[in-house]
């Protein structure tokens, strides 16, 4: 294995990195993170969440699955999941400085808050805002970011009511040793925001790109 990039992402941070066809990016971390895939040579090409679920007929994703894009395209594949705890997250989109302010609106939603482990008050910012600001060299509107692939977020979905809410691993400390190792089956910009919301540890991302 062959390190091309290796960088450490401060909670409620983003980054973002190239992959080229072949190579490989390791997430490894101890909460949530946000993470999106744009076609190096098309930016409006991008990962979709919808595609990606029909085409694995799951709303889970492991080893072997493909990330698709908008254009049904595969994007990357998860090459090993390392995540023991739970599931991945394809449901909800990021967080943001809009979801906060909306969500702490009165005493009861406080409370919640608290009871969840969140810090009081919320951060001022959120995942969407890491992302847009990763990705303002490559000129990536904050609109035109798709809904994420929420790594190490397991969240609990009723099969009748299709209520979601987050299972006890997504507000408790990962395993340390929890990563998704993906290889890119084209030319790839990668962001991640190392989320806020994702667990009470300040640990931050751990990201390889390297060649295998």
């Amino acid at each position: 294995m062959r390190i091309l990039e290796e960088a450490e992402v401060r909670v409620n941070n983003g980054r973002a990195f190239v992959l080229r066809k072949g190579h490989h990016i390791r997430v490894q971390a101890v909460s949530t993170v946000d993470f999106v895939v744009f076609n190096l040579g098309d930016l409006r090409e991008r990962f979709d969440q919808a595609r990606t679920k029909v085409h694995n007929m799951s709303i889970f994703v492991s080893t072997g699955d493909p990330l698709v894009s908008k254009y049904a395209n595969v994007m990357l594949t998860i090459f090993d999941d390392g995540y023991k705890d739970g599931t991945h997250d394809m449901e909800k989109g990021t967080c943001s400085k809009y979801s906060f302010s909306r969500f702490i609106n009165s005493p009861e939603s406080i409370e919640k808050w608290k009871k969840m482990g969140r810090s009081i008050p919320p951060p001022d910012h959120g995942c969407w805002e890491n992302l847009t600001e990763a990705l303002k060299p490559w000129k990536i509107e904050a609109e035109d970011i798709p809904s994420p692939l929420n790594l190490f977020q397991t969240m609990k979905i009723d099969a009748k009511t299709g209520a979601i809410e987050h299972a006890e691993v997504s507000m408790h400390d990962r395993s340390p040793g929890s990563y998704v190792d993906l290889r890119a089956e084209m030319d790839c910009l990668v962001a991640l925001s190392a989320c806020p919301e994702g667990g009470r540890t300040k640990t931050p991302v751990h990201v390889q790109v390297y060649e295998p």
